[in-house]
């Protein structure tokens, strides 16, 4: 048994406090009853997280009765044999009263499962240090998840390998024979080989951006600007591109936001005919800082604009040729920005709004 017998505590009371409802108790049972979660409060005795009572989902999911479980340490049923050496840190983080969020593995009784977990720490008016333990079970996510990594790893090895012996046999064959047609249609097969290695890596970094830590930093958006036109234009050393963008401009964004942006500029180049002209112009508010990119190019292809548009869901990816844009979407809206797109007098003009830092 766990070093302290209270009783049980079914819920915390909200009762005689001044402006509660008092009716509070029995809307929050309800919805400790009721919600799909697992709930577990705990009072914190000598650094113990001792239960005081579960909701009807934690016994579905962990299978582990009420009765077995009250007055006794959460942690000596749901803690993994090989333990965990974050939970030491969360029953110190509950007592400081601060709150917990991670991804972590539990034991249940019919195995280990992955879960988020959230603790939310409160104190009773007697001292007494209290939390609630919720538990969201997403352990067929996170392994759908790894799959989905597998198979892409795979999938890109096999493509990076097949399309190197294509690309190699297509510029063989095309120096090999003085036949016009021949050396055209290996032209035009090496040309696709490219497009797809291209996609490849877009794919790539696309799952990244989804799949992959969206923890937002700050960043510093000048630089961003200044390292794309430096790289961009070592490759394009005729093509002007004039940045005009405050200095030290610190937005909020992902790291991935550095790829985006530059791939935003390259398509400027690379799609614009004729004499080219390309800006970067930033400006700032108190509450915005805008980015953006204008091009003197013919715009972009209606058939291409799919990203762009507001009401598109990243389900409909399959329209398009490429993922630039729509990688450049999700790295935006993942650093709580906006992108947008218009022509202006012959300009093709993409906005980047963010947040300052």
């Amino acid at each position: 048994m766990a070093p302290d017998s209270h009783q049980p505590t079914e819920y915390p009371s909200a009762k005689n406090s001044p402006g509660v409802p008092t009716d509070l108790t029995d809307r929050f049972g309800r919805l400790f009853d009721l919600i799909g979660d697992a709930v577990v409060e705990i009072e914190l005795v000598e650094q113990e997280p001792v239960v005081r009572t579960v909701n009807p989902a934690f016994e579905d999911i962990f299978g582990y009765s009420r009765e077995d479980v009250l007055g006794e340490s959460l942690n000596e049923f749901i803690l993994p044999e090989e333990g965990d050496s974050q939970a030491a840190t969360f029953d110190q983080r509950t007592a400081a009263g601060k709150d917990n969020h991670a991804i972590v593995r539990r034991q249940t009784a019919t195995g280990v499962r992955e879960f988020l977990y959230r603790g939310v720490p409160y104190k009773r008016k007697d001292g007494r240090q209290f939390a609630f333990a919720i538990y969201s079970d997403i352990t067929e996510q996170r392994t759908y998840e790894r799959h989905i990594k597998v198979i892409h790893r795979i999938l890109r090895h096999n493509l990076r390998n097949n399309l190197s012996v294509i690309l190699t046999a297509a510029t063989q064959t095309g120096e090999m024979t003085d036949d016009p047609e021949i050396e055209d249609l290996s032209a035009m097969v090496a040309r696709h080989a490219r497009s797809l290695e291209t996609l490849g890596e877009e794919t790539r970094t696309l799952e990244q951006i989804l799949t992959g830590d969206q923890t937002s930093c700050p960043l510093d958006l000048t630089a961003i600007c200044e390292d794309a036109v430096e790289s961009i234009t070592a490759d394009h050393p005729d093509i002007p591109i004039h940045l005009n963008i405050p200095e030290s401009t610190s937005i909020t964004g992902i790291p991935k936001l550095q790829t985006a942006i530059y791939g935003l500029v390259e398509n400027a180049v690379i799609h614009n005919t004729g004499e080219v002209n390309i800006e970067l112009v930033g400006t700032q508010t108190d509450d915005h800082i805008v980015l953006e990119i204008r091009d003197n190019g013919p715009g972009i292809p209606e058939d291409e604009l799919t990203p762009l548009l507001p009401e598109t869901q990243i389900t409909q990816l399959q329209h398009g040729s490429g993922l630039g844009l729509w990688l450049a979407r999700c790295a935006i809206e993942a650093s709580d920005g906006q992108l947008t797109y218009n022509r202006e007098g012959g300009w093709t003009v993409l906005q980047l709004v963010f947040r300052p830092a």
